[in-house]
């Protein structure tokens, strides 16, 4: 049952099994964006969308993004640090890093425990990225640059051999999960 387990529309367990056992690296790359571009992205591509919906979505992102990069099979106790690892990457989502954690404080945590965000931040969607002035931040612009990452990321596990065992690690733990 577990290999028949559709991990996106056009990959199964056994098709990520057999894809890895012959190192393509192509069509898990492929793969890869296709799972983040259905589950994560288009379901907010939808006509009507919230802020708070896109920005909880992009936090799901984040840490299996980053828990993706680390090859860690479980984030449990580990989510501030998923969020701090990743905020602290050269990317354009750099700016919502540091301060304290405040994006992981008042933004993350806000949305999933209490939906709402803290310290008096405000979601938008539109205008830049963040605006500390106005403490305002563009869910739009968050979710536009994290699809982004995620295609940098696999284009990048195509050559890293780290980033690509540590790949390997986190997608064999999501198929011994479908169990």
């Amino acid at each position: 049952m577990a290999d028949s387990t559709k991990l996106s529309s056009s990959t199964s367990v056994a098709d990520y099994k057999k894809w890895k056992a012959a190192n393509d690296r192509e069509r898990l790359t492929h793969f890869f964006v296709e799972r983040y571009e259905e589950r994560y992205f288009q379901p907010i591509d939808s006509s009507y969308k919230h802020g708070f919906a896109m920005l909880a979505v992009a936090c799901l992102v984040i840490e299996t993004l980053e828990s993706f990069y680390q090859g860690l099979t479980d984030t449990n106790r580990k989510s501030q640090k998923m969020f701090r690892d990743f905020l602290a990457r050269d990317t354009s989502l750099k700016v919502l890093g540091g301060g304290d954690d405040w994006f992981y404080k008042d933004i993350r945590c806000g949305l999933l425990h209490q939906s709402e965000s803290r310290g008096g931040w405000r979601i938008l969607r539109s205008g830049p990225l963040l605006d500390t002035e106005k403490k305002a931040i563009n869910a739009s612009a968050i979710l536009r640059a994290l699809r982004k990452e995620v295609n940098t990321y696999a284009q990048e596990i195509q050559t890293d051999n780290q980033l690509w065992e540590h790949f390997c690690r986190k997608m064999d733990a999501v198929c011994i999960n479908c169990t």
